[in-house]
């Protein structure tokens, strides 16, 4: 036990967790061997699992089968995958004769509930990873004298749901430009959330949506470089205030999925509903604290559906955030806000939205 707890402490999220923490966490692990050249994830697998390497070596691996990284003993991959659970972006093959810990999703998801510090961690991790990525960009720009770019390819050889789910685990600050036949898509990251797209006049969803037909085309992705020379330093994230559950519902799958990576970042635990239909039926197993609503629905105004939803027992008084826009309804706005515990947000400022989330729970 004592051995396995020394491993398990050079994982930097896991340091700062006393012995009874890494006690529990040491209960969760399941031991897998693999065999030389064994294939241990392939792109596009589920992301429902982490690895910690106890000997030998595994091989991270390009498309292309180019080596992309190797990561040795004392080391972990697929970890980002079990916060964000997108596929896996990248083929990791045992490099030679290897022994490793696995930890499940679903064991996971327990840890993080019972220790919330470990996700703040995993956001420092991401930080300084993506410092590095940018430390060898900018070396690499200085020496091409151009402006930075970073992997690049083709959408015959790499779906663009793909290079999205790269990006994202990855922890991307910097643009992914996608280009096919005389469209270009721009897509803007911030530590691998996504934040607009820009395509023709179309809204975030109507983009994704067309993007998701493109078979022929390019992509570049675009890193943006940290710089000390008049830059702001860095600003640690800050564990929530109070953690609790969080029922999102909204039609924009753009806005369910930038508000479940902020928000599961910042401790919470969210649920996710595309309307009413969802989110009625998400109540009761999600037991949420507080609900992020559209202003309105097809069924309903969002005042009503507020309404509906307190007439249920146990959730008479559950505080609403209602999502707005630039083109709400002035005679809207007034009457949402007019309701008793319940804020009204930009759908622009995800920032503001967590903030205002934080300080109603």
């Amino acid at each position: 036990m004592i051995q396995i707890g020394e491993i398990l402490k050079q994982v930097p999220f896991f340091r700062s967790l006393g012995r009874d923490s890494i006690d529990f966490i040491t209960e969760k692990l399941k031991f897998k061997q693999f065999k030389d050249k064994a294939t241990i994830c392939k792109v596009g697998d589920p992301g429902d699992k982490m690895w910690i390497v106890l000997s030998g070596k595994v091989a991270v691996l390009a498309a292309n089968q180019e080596v992309l990284a190797n990561i040795g003993a004392g080391n972990y991959f697929g970890e980002m995958a079990l916060l964000t659970g997108e596929p896996r972006s990248a083929t990791v093959v045992a490099a030679e004769d290897t022994e490793t810990f696995i930890l499940d999703k679903d064991d996971f998801d327990v840890i993080l509930e019972k220790y919330p510090s470990i996700s703040i961690a995993m956001s420092k991790i991401m930080s300084q990873r993506l410092r590095e990525t940018n430390a060898v960009v900018s070396e690499k720009a200085k020496e091409m004298k151009s402006t930075p770019a970073g992997p690049s390819g083709n959408l015959k050889d790499r779906h663009i749901m793909e290079v999205i789910a790269f990006c994202e685990s990855n922890s991307l600050t910097g643009d992914l430009e996608v280009t096919s036949g005389g469209d270009k898509a721009v897509i803007a990251y911030d530590k691998g959330v996504l934040q607009n797209i820009k395509l023709r006049d179309l809204n975030d969803d109507e983009a994704l949506d067309l993007m998701m037909g493109w078979e022929e085309g390019s992509f570049v992705i675009k890193p943006k470089i940290i710089s000390f020379d008049g830059g702001e330093p860095e600003k640690e994230t800050k564990p929530a205030k109070k953690a609790g559950a969080i029922l999102v519902i909204n039609h924009s799958m753009v806005v369910r999925k930038i508000l479940e990576k902020n928000l599961t970042s910042l401790g919470h635990s969210v649920k996710t509903a595309d309307g009413i239909t969802e989110g009625i039926a998400a109540l009761r197993s999600a037991q949420p604290n507080l609900i992020v609503s559209d202003f309105k629905y097809d069924e309903v105004s969002g005042h009503d559906f507020c309404m509906q939803m307190r007439e249920n027992e146990g959730f008479e008084n559950i505080p609403f955030v209602f999502i707005t826009d630039s083109n709400t309804e002035s005679a809207t706005i007034a009457q949402l806000k007019k309701i008793p515990n319940a804020a009204l947000v930009d759908s622009q400022d995800v920032g503001e939205m967590a903030k205002t989330i934080e300080q109603m729970l």
